[in-house]
């Protein structure tokens, strides 16, 4: 059996999600990604991944993209297909194919979509909600527009079957739960060395690293992250963001901001491929996850906890959205929006190793049993076996 998933825009980090389901489907069925790519070309992380097989198709411009829906669907020739996200490039491209063709047709959803468009609207004057509600139904197709996420999320029922990614999204729409699973095999700390590794990226042995890898958004409390590090007054602490592009505003002040309050204290690189992830994580001391709490983040579990979790990894993150009870147990909880007190536990972890590491230990074992590739196969195979 053929699966089709379909990612509503190849050339986003939303794709990520698309990937993961994508690979643990691949340990059965035969499995292709299908979807337009509105940026420059296939999200970076995972474009080399030949493993994978992608059909995209070029949405540039501003009304082509009605236009080459068309084209998306003819690309499609899965025995099911599996949507990620309810929005119009993907979950309504799946509705159209349900249609014409009587293909089973499944829905997943990894955030609350309408979270993050609400958040962004209350945060508007009056003209510029105007200005957005009348963009958003001009370019339907967009990502951020209010009525794609909007009608999208009334058509779920139309689905043959709903997966979600945490527990927030199972209240809001039910369906069956799949967290942002990891291969804990190649995210394995004992395959990396990690003084060759800081060797190899002209890091001094002893100096200690905090780290957020990931696609820095505002939602995602870096500043708070960065001001942290400010209060700590330890020449040896590194703050070391991965996952930087260089093109997008946000991170060019993100890095102008670093620059200007840790100086030679911070480091950043650019994004990764997925197969570097845990070589560098395997070099942080700590990962922090300082995520905000907004309308968006409420329905989201960042997928980097899992990452840190396998690799080991000594976490400080916030009470967000099923954050504290997935890391219960095995890391560090804060309040968001709080540098004073996210410093103060920074310092606690550093200056007991020991603990940290038996922590880390802890996360590890849990993401083993809970959270990896073999944990959620065993979740999502039986809503394709009923298709063969």
């Amino acid at each position: 059996m053929k699966i089709s998933i379909l990612a509503p825009d190849l050339s986003l980090n939303g794709l990520g999600r698309a990937y993961l389901l994508a690979k643990i489907l691949q340990r059965e069925y035969d499995v292709e990604i299908v979807g337009g790519i509105f940026g420059k070309g296939i999200w970076k992380p995972v474009a080399n991944d030949r493993s994978i097989t992608f059909k995209s198709v070029m949405m540039g411009g501003r009304f082509k993209p009605y236009f080459r829906i068309k084209e998306i669907a003819k690309k499609i020739d899965g025995d099911v297909i599996y949507a990620s996200k309810p929005l119009f490039t993907s979950f309504g491209v799946g509705l159209l194919t349900k249609l014409y063709k009587s293909k089973p047709l499944i829905l997943d959803i990894d955030d609350w979509q309408m979270g993050f468009t609400k958040e962004r609207y209350n945060n508007m004057d009056l003209y510029c909600r105007l200005k957005f509600l009348a963009s958003s139904t001009l370019f339907l197709y967009g990502v951020d527009s209010y009525w794609n996420n909007l009608i999208c999320e009334k058509l779920l029922h139309f689905a043959d079957a709903i997966t979600i990614s945490n527990k927030f999204l199972k209240e809001k729409f039910g369906g069956t739960l799949i967290y942002h699973a990891r291969d804990t095999k190649s995210f394995n700390p004992d395959l990396f060395d990690k003084e060759l590794i800081k060797k190899e990226y002209e890091i001094e042995s002893e100096k200690k690293l905090i780290m957020f890898f990931g696609t820095p958004r505002k939602h995602k409390g870096i500043n708070d992250l960065i001001k942290a590090i400010s209060i700590i007054k330890n020449k040896d602490l590194i703050l070391i963001i991965v996952g930087i592009d260089n093109e997008n505003q946000y991170c060019k002040d993100l890095v102008k901001t670093c620059k200007k309050l840790l100086k030679e204290r911070f480091k950043g690189f650019g994004v990764q491929p997925f197969e570097k992830v845990p070589e560098f994580l395997a070099v942080a001391d700590i990962v922090v996850i300082p995520q905000s709490k907004n309308f968006g983040t409420i329905g989201q579990l960042p997928a980097k906890i899992f990452d840190a979790m396998s690799m080991a990894k000594p976490i400080i993150a916030t009470r967000v959205s099923e954050i504290s009870e997935v890391i219960e147990g095995c890391g560090w909880i804060i309040e968001p929006g709080n540098p004073k007190q996210l410093a103060e536990t920074i310092q606690y972890v550093l200056n007991h190793p020991d603990v940290a590491k038996k922590i880390g230990w802890k996360a590890r074992k849990k993401c083993i049993e809970q959270y990896s590739l073999s944990a959620m196969e065993k979740k999502l195979m039986p809503l394709f076996k009923k298709y063969e």
